[in-house]
């Protein structure tokens, strides 16, 4: 298993059905090519809970608008959002899955490689016959990670701060244990940089 996936399991754990998890339904794309202006108005719903969001960008590019988009909704919440870098997009063919002689509906798999403040890289990936919804699930699926550990390492800390006033041993170990492992995936924020002084001892 990668860490990611370790990490990721961990984070399921952790909230327990309450995580951050969000699918595009729908979206409508402007792009201006002599200014490489990209503006993205984008409908998507809640896995879990059904609530729909729609997220709306403007970047240079697909990638940089719907990212910016998610941004202004989500860091508010989520902090360490606004830390993350994408470091690599990677768009790979899959012809022997194409249904038609002209292989025009060839599957495609988009691969983003996305750095936490640490310079540690992660990759996100989603497979499709839709090049920009690939990219669209991919850029959600980093966000999703980010967010979703930055709110499992806060309820880990306070679920440690409740066993060290407790005098529970055993939990504190395991807490702390918890933390050590999220936070190799976490990016920077006022928060976590707290949260590793404070119960681990570990530089920003």
């Amino acid at each position: 298993m990668s860490k990611k996936n370790a990490i990721g399991n961990l984070v399921d754990e952790v909230l327990d059905g309450t995580n951050l998890d969000l699918r595009v339904d729908g979206f409508q794309l402007e792009e201006f090519l002599e200014t490489r202006e990209v503006r993205i108005n984008c409908n998507v719903h809640h896995n879990k809970t059904g609530e729909k969001v729609t997220i709306e960008g403007r970047g240079v590019g697909l990638v940089d608008a719907f990212f910016q988009g998610i941004i202004g909704i989500y860091s508010k919440e989520f902090s360490s959002l606004e830390t993350i870098r994408f470091n690599d997009l990677e768009v790979k063919a899959s012809i022997d899955k194409s249904r038609q002689g002209s292989l025009s509906d060839s599957m495609a798999e988009v691969i983003l490689a996305v750095a936490n403040s640490d310079g540690k890289i992660f990759l996100f990936s989603h497979q499709s016959q839709s090049i920009t919804g690939s990219c669209m699930s991919a850029v959600l699926r980093a966000a999703e990670f980010f967010a979703n550990t930055e709110r499992a390492v806060i309820s880990v800390y306070r679920a440690l701060e409740h066993a060290r006033e407790s005098g529970r041993n055993d939990s504190i170990n395991r807490y702390t244990r918890q933390l050590a492992t999220l936070v190799e995936a976490t990016s920077y924020s006022e928060v976590i940089d707290r949260i590793r002084k404070e119960s681990l001892e570990l530089k920003p």
